[in-house]
């Protein structure tokens, strides 16, 4: 029996014109993690995460798909960090 390893996966996003983050042709950043629990990580379907996650963002910042981008961590905490 393999013994079971935690795993945190963790997506960071850029938003473009959602009101939430300044409207029309403003930037905002985002991120999701999700932990596992698990003794391997080939059953985790990581693209159709990814794009479940994209919807979900989009839906939540009532803006299309297309305005979310996959982006770095190091984009995500420049973009991010306080001032």
């Amino acid at each position: 029996m393999q013994k079971k390893i935690d795993v945190t996966i963790s997506l960071f996003y850029e938003v473009r014109d959602a009101e939430i983050f300044g409207g029309k042709g403003e930037l905002g950043y985002s991120k999701s993690s999700i932990n596992l629990h698990t003794e391997n990580l080939t059953s985790f379907k990581l693209q159709e995460y990814a794009q479940d996650q994209i919807a979900g963002i989009a839906k939540f910042c009532k803006v299309p798909q297309e305005n979310i981008r996959i982006i770095k961590r190091q984009e995500y905490e420049e973009n991010t960090e306080e001032d």
